[in-house]
């Protein structure tokens, strides 16, 4: 019973430090290693610091650097001026046409020597230009209130002047297909009455209304266009 006794004071006696051993071995690996982080961050962070600061600087440099695109207020005033005049001459006369028509109308319904194609053609034409120049007194009065001559407004008013000749490039292309519908119906009815080819006075007027919308079609992109470039102007102020 002794020897056992001694055998086990032995063993603990034997264990004891080989756990304190053991367990001072795996502090000193954990505060070597806690350490060693420490150490990486502390010297790895000033230099990720300097190099971000250095792409900052950098970047902020050729940004600096890029051309400006400056834009010419005065120009810019002058032709919103000049569309405003030219847009104000066409309402003028789209007004002239109409009241020319409805004249005619009236004269040729009075005197009886136009014919009945004539007379629906005119009376028709009056009344779909009058419809036409409604809509574009629409479009148009609005924007001219709201221009002016003020350079700090040139390109609000740019923008505004832009809007409105889209809005009616679109009502001009619109009205083409009436207008065609009608002029290929009068061409057909005035042939029809008096036996006359009709064929070349029809291939004319489709001809002319196709170029017609084709032209109104390329002025209604570069105005997008011009829309598109004056918004980011204004973005970039």
């Amino acid at each position: 019973m002794k020897d056992n006794e001694s055998s086990l004071n032995m063993d603990k006696d034997t264990q004891a430090p080989i756990a304190e051993q053991t367990q001072m071995t795996v502090t000193d690996e954990a505060h070597h290693y806690a350490v060693d982080d420490n150490n990486a961050v502390d010297e790895n962070n000033p230099d990720e610091a300097t190099i971000l600061d250095e792409q900052w600087q950098s970047l902020s440099q050729d940004w600096q650097s890029q051309p400006v695109e400056k834009t010419d207020i005065q120009a810019l005033l002058k032709q919103t001026k000049r569309r405003t005049t030219w847009a104000k001459t066409c309402f003028a006369l789209n007004i002239l046409a109409t009241a020319g028509l409805f004249i005619s109308f009236f004269y040729g319904v009075i005197i009886g020597e136009f014919g009945t194609p004539w007379n629906l053609y005119l009376g028709g034409a009056g009344l779909m230009s009058l419809i036409f120049v409604y809509y574009e007194m629409k479009i148009r009065a609005k924007t001219w209130r709201q221009i002016s001559d003020s350079p700090d407004q040139a390109i609000e008013n740019a923008l505004a002047g832009c809007e409105s000749s889209m809005k009616y490039m679109s009502l001009t292309k619109w009205s083409c297909l009436p207008f065609g519908v009608l002029a290929n119906w009068f061409v057909y009815s005035v042939g029809k009455e008096g036996d006359k080819p009709m064929l070349g006075a029809l291939i004319f007027i489709n001809v002319f209304i196709a170029v017609m919308f084709l032209i109104t079609e390329l002025i209604h992109r570069k105005r997008k266009k011009e829309f598109k470039e004056l918004n980011a102007k204004i973005s970039n102020l």
